[in-house]
């Protein structure tokens, strides 16, 4: 409550509407009826359109849900002593990178993939070196569309957003070269060396394009991909690397690029919505889980993704219903205790517990044979 110096949290679930746009102009409307200053109207819109951002490049389709959450957020508005917002901060986590470069079937990658490629201007699709959707690997399914979304408006609407929050012409243009990069990784070719384990890439064509849009060398990228560098004592040696390796390392290169870029969109989000010079007397808590999903092949991240919800809904049983029925009956309140449905803490103590899940997988990759 603003005013009272105490924060409050609110958990929200994963309910997902489709079509995007006509919460962002509702959201906006609320805007350009209140009677604030400049400034303060200001930062609630650029609170509003930091949403649409973070969903561009971190929400997806999946069989259950048009607009899942890939990732977890926690959103914390502090007000000032008048019950104005003073400012906010967003801390993400789980991000589910492993989507960025294979998806199931009826699936999409990211919006935002699609949002380029279908609403980039032709000027653009030339610097960007974009090509058609169904041309890239990482797009498994190809162009897998939204029903009552479209992705061209999608993509002016996120550039809108991202002007709002004050992103500079180079940082988007920066943020989509990344973007038309991580694509052209999944279209890179390997052969093995049939005289050696060596892989080799006789085609550099996309290696060409990703080190283009990235701006390094052509030449040491592959030889760094091909037969990376190892520190043994106190000398570098060259490791040679097969065909799988090296597929694999390129995956784990894009993924890790991916998820660099967006944590680089919330660090800079965050720098446009902070006001340190505005002291916050109170704050509510927003904690937005990740899209709890039961796919047909669900991989590490899923798990670690359903495992987290299911801590945080068992957190919240307890603390809204349990304890504060208990606290009903020690206030001799007449109520009869309502039992709000199944104890989540079997299904954790199996992840968590000693020789549970997690631990299982922790000793499999340390022994794997």
């Amino acid at each position: 409550q603003p005013g009272t110096g105490k924060g409050q949290a609110v958990s929200r679930s994963n309910s997902q509407n489709k079509n995007q746009m006509q919460r962002r102009q509702s959201s906006s409307g609320l805007i350009t009826k209140t009677g604030m200053s400049m400034q303060q109207g200001d930062l609630e819109q650029q609170l509003l359109q930091a949403n649409p951002i973070l969903e561009a490049f971190g929400n997806a389709k999946t069989i259950k849900n048009d607009n899942s959450s890939r990732f977890g957020k926690f959103i914390r508005i502090n007000f000032d002593n008048f019950g104005h917002i003073a400012g906010a901060n967003i801390e993400t986590y789980l991000l589910e990178k492993s989507r960025s470069v294979r998806q199931q079937e009826d699936e999409r990658n990211f919006h935002f993939f699609y949002q380029l490629l279908l609403g980039a201007s032709p000027e653009d699709r030339k610097d960007f070196l974009l090509e058609k959707p169904e041309k890239y690997r990482y797009l498994s399914n190809g162009n897998v569309g939204v029903t009552d979304v479209s992705d061209v408006e999608e993509y002016g609407m996120t550039l809108e957003a991202m002007d709002i929050m004050s992103f500079t012409p180079e940082e988007k243009r920066s943020t989509q070269r990344v973007v038309a990069a991580v694509l052209n990784f999944g279209n890179f070719d390997f052969k093995q060396e049939r005289s050696s384990d060596q892989a080799t890439m006789p085609d550099q064509t996309y290696a060409q394009k990703v080190c283009h849009l990235l701006g390094v060398n052509v030449t040491d990228f592959v030889k760094v991909l091909l037969k990376p560098r190892l520190k043994v004592g106190r000398e570098l040696v060259s490791k040679a690397q097969n065909m799988e390796q090296v597929e694999f390392s390129s995956q784990a290169l894009s993924k890790a690029l991916y998820e660099r870029l967006f944590k680089w969109l919330v660090a800079r989000i965050n720098k446009t919505l902070d006001r340190t010079s505005r002291k916050g007397s109170s704050f509510i808590g927003i904690l937005d889980i990740a899209g709890f999903e039961i796919f047909k092949t669900n991989s590490f991240e899923q798990l670690c993704i359903n495992y987290t919800n299911e801590k945080l809904q068992q957190l919240f049983n307890h603390t809204m219903f349990i304890l504060e029925q208990e606290e009903y009956r020690s206030e001799g309140i007449v109520w009869d205790f309502i039992d709000f449905g199944l104890d989540l803490q079997p299904c954790i103590d199996l992840i968590e517990k000693p020789m549970g899940i997690l631990s299982l997988l922790d000793e499999e990759c340390w022994f794997p044979k």
